[in-house]
């Protein structure tokens, strides 16, 4: 099978011509996948490369053999919840369930500023896929039956919709506020949730940004009796541009079960971003800050870059801020030699080894706003006995 996809990309608010993607799976299963930019693209003075390690801005074809699609387009894909609701919102039959068909099914329905199209899709209308806030009562409740298997609710075709988008694990939809520019991703509580993540990762992200981490706004409601976590949209400009979106994973190359250090994070920051110094210092501070508060879900898809016309590429807010809920020891970025929290002063000799200015002051800072961590939590709303299941904090202070 070989399919060719169109890839638009939309910084300036609306989509524009950027290339050609050709993805070919042969009847043995073997893969292959081929990107060009298209000279319109290049001759634009403000083209950019979509994923400057693996597609630079440049003439020529670019090949990937054992892929389906490049990492970079990939990215525009929702993870498990939302691929399991995009196969079923377009009834992808089993042998079409793979990249490039989720590609060309999402269309212009990604997060970031890509959006594709093929010859069968390409004059296909998008009227939004994000659901009004008033109707997230009905969706908390949809969501939760689809959950249960239930796949018979009427209002299943509006979750489809606004949940095929997003990435992750747990239920989720776009969302649009009252006001214009005003756009959401709306995280549910899962049947799954031993505790109240939503309530528990809405107190790590306020924590966070008390600590000085640029993290993406963030705000619970109350829909059907339920949390609802509102994260704000940073992929989205008020006016309508777009920011273009590209994961540590994708920039490092990573595969499968990788092995991958913070380290190596930060010699992207120093190599690509318009601004290292101060991304530097923000990646170093999210990194002290998932020690402490034990984030050890900190895989390379919960950090990414953003690219804009007038800003280049920037470090993203931070975002999936959760402490060690799963009880896992290890976290998936290693700090230094150990994927567990290395103590005070390996965290400042890191921040050194990376030239972050003032690094001591830094860690000092944060693990004096973490100290107030039950406070914060309580006054989110988190019980006492889900605190007191947290308390591995307090040890990861003391070190």
């Amino acid at each position: 099978m070989i399919r060719k996809i169109y890839v638009h990309e939309r910084t300036t608010g609306k989509p524009l011509p950027v290339g050609e993607l050709v993805s070919e799976i042969n009847d043995l299963g073997r893969t292959r996948c081929q990107f060009r930019y298209l000279e319109e693209f290049l001759v634009r003075g403000d083209a950019f490369a979509i994923d400057p390690v693996s597609l630079p801005l440049r003439s020529g074809i670019f090949t990937a053999e054992r892929k389906v699609v490049f990492d970079v387009l990939e990215d525009s894909l929702p993870d498990d919840w939302g691929r399991k609701l995009l196969i079923r919102r377009h009834n992808l039959p089993r042998g079409e369930q793979n990249l490039a068909s989720l590609l060309e099914a999402l269309a212009a329905d990604a997060l970031g500023a890509l959006s594709f199209s093929s010859e069968a899709t390409k004059r296909k209308r998008h009227s939004g896929i994000e659901a009004a806030m008033v109707e997230l009562d009905q969706l908390v409740e949809t969501a939760e039956r689809y959950e249960r298997g239930d796949a018979s609710d009427p209002l299943l075709s509006m979750l489809l919709s606004a949940g095929s988008s997003p990435g992750g694990a747990r239920p989720k939809v776009l969302v649009s506020g009252k006001t214009p520019g005003d756009h959401y991703l709306a995280k549910f509580p899962s049947i799954k949730d031993s505790v109240d993540v939503v309530r528990i990762e809405a107190a790590t992200m306020s924590l966070a940004a008390k600590a000085g981490l640029n993290t993406a706004d963030s705000r619970v409601i109350v829909c059907a009796g339920k949390p609802v976590l509102l994260v704000r949209r940073f992929d989205l400009m008020p006016d309508g541009r777009r920011r273009h979106m590209i994961s540590f994973r994708s920039l490092l190359r990573a595969e499968a079960y990788y092995v991958s250090r913070y380290d190596e994070l930060h010699g992207v920051i120093r190599k690509y971003s318009a601004e290292p110094a101060k991304d530097a210092e923000q990646l170093f501070r999210q990194m002290v800050f998932n020690a402490l508060v034990g984030n050890t879900d900190d895989h390379l898809k919960n950090f990414w870059m953003l690219y804009g016309p007038d800003a280049g590429w920037r470090l993203s807010p931070a975002f999936d801020l959760v402490p060690n809920i799963a009880q896992h020891a290890e976290h998936v970025l290693i700090f230094d030699a150990d994927p567990r929290h290395p103590g005070r002063s390996a965290l400042a000799k890191l921040g050194r080894a990376w030239g972050v200015s003032g690094c001591q002051r830094i860690v000092d800072e944060l693990y004096a706003a973490v100290e107030s961590w039950k406070t914060e939590f309580s006054e989110a709303g988190v019980s006492d006995e889900e605190i007191e299941q947290l308390r591995e904090i307090d040890s990861n202070v003391r070190r």
